[in-house]
């Protein structure tokens, strides 16, 4: 498949241009072809619905930060049949296990303040 044909079925899966991969296709145009061939392979595989690994994406996306990704990745979740309240959910179960590492970051600290004796 071409560049450009790999780039307008993004479009039509995101509902706009993916304006990363048009650059990065600029630069180093055979890379959208692996980057599609990656979305297809883990898409593919049977042990999780594709329902939840289009929440996945979303809250790991949301997770490390990724405004754009989040966008994109609930767009297309939408587009696939993935309500706003699953969504929703989703992120709120993501808050919930990343506000939660922060006793396990913070617990090498807190032993200090505390003292290990005082245990």
């Amino acid at each position: 498949m071409k560049v450009e044909e790999i780039l307008k079925k993004m479009e039509e899966m995101i509902g706009e241009k993916p304006l990363p991969q048009v650059l990065m296709a600029k630069i180093i145009p055979e890379w959208v072809e692996r980057q599609m061939e990656e979305r297809k392979l883990v898409m593919q595989l049977p042990e999780i619905p594709e329902k939840y690994k289009h929440l996945i994406m979303i809250v790991v996306a949301a997770a490390v930060g990724s405004k754009m990704c989040t966008e994109v990745f609930t767009k297309i979740a939408k587009r696939r049949g993935v309500t706003e309240k699953e969504i929703g959910e989703a992120i709120l179960i993501a808050r919930f296990a990343l506000a939660s590492t922060i006793f396990a970051t913070a617990t090498p600290a807190l032993e200090w303040l505390v003292g290990s004796d005082k245990l």
